[in-house]
Formats: C-alpha cells, sequence, structure tokens
C-alpha cells in the first residue's frame, strides 16, 4: 500500500536542482582531514566511520560522555588498523586479563591462599609493615606457572603493541625500510598514544567537565599528525602511479 503516491517536487536555487548541489564542508573538515578519512576508507570502511564520528564529537556535536567516546573511536583505530594494514600473528594482540587472573585466582585459593591479603601462617596482613625476619613464603609449581606465564605474554604483548606500530609505519612508508631506526620514536609515540586513549575510553566515574578539554585536543591533533603522512604518502604514490599510467596508454 502506497501512504503517498506524490513525488516531491524538486526545489530550485539559482538554477540548480537542490539535490544537484553538493553538501557543504565544515570548516573543521581541512584537506588533511578528508585525506585522512578517504585514506582510512582505503584501509577499513569501519575504521573511516570511527574516525568520521570522533571529529564530529570533538568538534561538532556537543554529547554527554563525548571525551570517552572520541578516546574510544581513537583508540579502537589505533588497537586496529595496524592489523587491517599488516598480516600478523594469528594469536592476537590482547591480554585478556580478566580469563587470566580469574585462572590464578582459582589456583591460589585451591591452595589455600586468602584473596584478603593475608599472608599465610602468620595471620599478618601484606598491607601491614611487615618485619624482615618473616620467612619467605613458598608457592606451588601449579601457583606458580601460570602466574609466570601471564607475566611473560604480558611484556611480550606490550613490546608486540611497539612493534606492531612499527611495520605499520614501515609498510605504509616504504622509504622508511632502509632506516628502521626512524621507527622506534614513532612506533613509542602510537603506543603510548594507544595507552593514553585505552585510560580514558572506559568510564572511571570521571564527567567531561572534569576533563581538560585542550588536553583532549592535543591527543587528538597528535593521532592526525601520525597518520597524515601516511594518508599524504598513499595518495602522492597514486598520483604517480596515475601518472605512469597515462603515459603508457598515450
Amino acid at each position: 500500500m502506497k501512504l503517498n503516491s506524490k513525488q516531491p517536487t524538486p526545489t530550485m536555487v539559482d538554477g540548480l536542482m537542490l539535490d544537484d548541489i553538493p553538501p557543504v564542508s565544515p570548516a573543521h573538515w581541512t584537506t588533511a582531514r578528508q585525506e585522512i578519512r578517504d585514506w582510512l576508507h582505503e584501509q577499513s570502511p569501519s575504521l573511516a566511520e570511527l574516525y568520521e564520528s570522533a571529529v564530529s564529537l570533538t568538534f561538532e556535536v556537543q554529547l554527554p560522555g563525548r571525551v570517552r567516546l572520541v578516546a574510544h573511536c581513537l583508540r579502537e583505530i589505533c588497537n586496529r588498523l595496524p592489523d587491517r594494514v599488516v598480516v600478523l600473528d594469528k594469536k592476537g594482540s590482547q591480554v585478556d586479563y580478566v580469563k587470566e587472573m580469574n585462572k590464578i585466582a582459582d589456583i591460589w585459593q585451591k591452595n589455600g591462599f586468602k584473596l584478603d591479603g593475608t599472608l599465610p601462617n602468620s595471620g599478618m596482613s601484606s598491607e601491614d609493615s611487615l618485619p624482615s625476619s618473616l620467612p619467605d613464603i613458598m608457592i606451588p609449581r601449579e601457583l606458580f606457572l601460570p602466574i609466570a606465564e601471564l607475566l611473560k605474554e604480558h611484556v611480550e604483548k606490550s613490546s608486540t603493541l611497539e612493534r606492531r606500530a612499527r611495520d605499520f609505519f614501515e609498510k605504509c612508508i616504504p622509504d622508511n625500510q632502509d632506516f628502521p631506526d626512524r621507527l622506534f620514536p614513532i612506533g613509542n609515540q602510537w603506543k603510548d598514544l594507544t595507552n593514553c586513549l585505552a585510560k580514558k575510553a572506559h568510564d572511571n566515574g570521571t564527567v567531561d567537565a572534569d576533563y581538560d578539554e585542550q588536553e583532549l585536543l592535543s591527543r587528538f591533533e597528535l593521532f592526525e599528525s601520525l597518520l597524515s603522512p601516511l594518508a599524504r604518502s598513499f595518495y602522492s604514490t597514486t598520483d604517480k602511479l596515475d601518472e605512469i599510467l597515462e603515459d603508457t596508454n598515450s
């Protein structure tokens, strides 16, 4: 059943159909941001959407919780983008701390240790000022091994984040392959930015008014300063390829 069989009458503006007039880009959608957005769309359309949302929330829409929403969008891009560009190991890059700690807690209690911080055979709390004469505490092998494995995985994944960033920038800017030392500071910046955004992406009882607006902008600008050269490099390479193709076909 047709609710309305009539088509809307096109509106004319200065002799042009309204539908033919391209939308006006807001002032904050600079050429650099459009390049980043388009480049992200080439790599991963879903991440390009998150970037568009982050730009809108930062400069346009003053939604409640915007700081956490912006941080979440940017952190997801920082976490996922290297995986979309570079083929990585299938084990993944995240440690499931909740799952691992639950497993250790079960073994901990099974071996008679308490979760209230009380030291075995002493009745003293780990929060107390403990005497130096207190004997060492022996833990069983089945408890030591998962703790050691979790620490090992934590250290490996922390370094993996930096390695992933270096591989990512090396892949996106091939000129850096001959100068790997250039990628260490970039990898460190990407890792530090990702960790910083992760802290703000989760709710911790802090409202937007408690955040420093300038800090949010500085993090956003750092994020864009790291991606902008990749977008420019991509389009520069694309233009060169177009020129080669034109010369070949002429």
